[in-house]
């Protein structure tokens, strides 16, 4: 029916440096953000974040574990990066663990666990009001007496992005909307545990295996160029793609084709297509997945004018044969 393909965005990084605040207390620096997404109910979270909500812990001679930040925003301002409460001084010998995320509204009620990682039980995304980017980060250090620096986290994108999309196989003047885009079928529950830091290539965690499915409806404006036309965004959970029969992820919608004289060719062709996994079979935390679909009108059933081997007259000679030329 049609061509599909999968893209999957690079990852980039870069710093983002401020003041330190008072020696001996516990402060932030700027933060590393990996993956930068996007989607259509997102504060776009990149290298410009400028806020993040912090817990953080500390252990000492095997006492029990002591909270100095319990979900408390870390914001950026003209003095560098701050949070309240008062200043957090640095013991000297304690190991910490601080966890961070962004945005605050993405959860409701965190927890860390007893190791201060955070744990999202049972964390859930669909098409109503959770589909925003969800940035997590850990950082471990320990207390000095002097010379303790900044705590910068490394952020990481928790979820993955889809998108749909629509090329044309038309001409210039034929316009091709696409409308009532589904896709079906996305296991959009699952709970992540982190154990460790966040870093370069590293996550920090794992997510559990994915349920509960969700249908997520796109919007698309119509598509009139061949280099086509991309839906919004939606942000799932990282998984293993669905496969087999009754399991597998689709893809549904419907096409309207319109000639350049505003003549309908076709109204409100339905279809349906598997979300392929002979290439990609999984979705990773941070990346962004693109599946293209090719609109013909082979695939709109549509006879349409085509040439074929043409057949080109010869040339004859003059039915009276050679004429004779008079010499004067």
């Amino acid at each position: 029916m049609f061509v599909v393909a999968a893209a999957v965005m690079a990852s980039c990084s870069k710093t983002d440096t401020v003041k330190q605040s008072q020696t001996g207390a516990i402060s932030f620096d700027g933060a590393y953000i990996g993956y930068p997404t996007e989607s259509r109910a997102v504060i776009e979270l990149d290298q410009s974040l400028t806020t993040f909500q912090v817990f953080g812990q500390y252990v000492k001679d095997a006492a029990p574990a002591i909270q100095v930040f319990d979900n408390v925003p870390v914001t950026k301002g003209g003095n560098g990066w701050t949070y309240t409460g008062g200043l957090r001084p640095w013991v000297e010998g304690a190991n910490y663990v601080f966890a961070a995320y962004a945005p605050a509204n993405a959860l409701v009620d965190p927890q860390v666990n007893e190791n201060g990682y955070l744990t999202l039980t049972d964390y859930s995304v669909n098409n109503n009001n959770k589909q925003v980017d969800l940035i997590y980060a850990a950082k471990e250090a320990t207390g000095q007496s002097a010379g303790n620096t900044p705590v910068q986290f490394t952020f990481k994108h928790l979820l993955s992005i889809v998108k749909v999309t629509f090329k044309s196989g038309f001409d210039a003047g034929t316009t091709l909307t696409v409308s009532d885009v589904s896709v079906n079928g996305i296991p959009s529950t699952a709970t992540f545990t982190a154990s460790r830091e966040t870093g370069s290539g590293e996550l920090g965690g794992n997510w559990g295996a994915a349920s509960g499915d969700q249908n997520y409806g796109l919007t698309i404006a119509a598509i009139s160029e061949a280099q086509g036309t991309a839906s919004d965004n939606i942000v799932v959970i990282p998984q293993t793609i669905p496969t087999g029969e009754g399991e597998a992820v689709t893809i549904t919608f419907k096409v309207t084709a319109t000639a350049a004289n505003n003549e309908v060719l076709v109204q409100d062709r339905e279809f349906t297509s598997e979300i392929p996994v002979t290439t990609i079979s999984a979705w990773d935390a941070g990346f962004k997945y693109n599946y293209v679909a090719e609109i013909t009108p082979e695939s709109l059933e549509l006879e349409y004018i085509q040439f074929t081997d043409p057949e080109v007259e010869l040339w004859k000679d003059a039915e009276d044969g050679d004429q004779n030329l008079p010499l004067q």
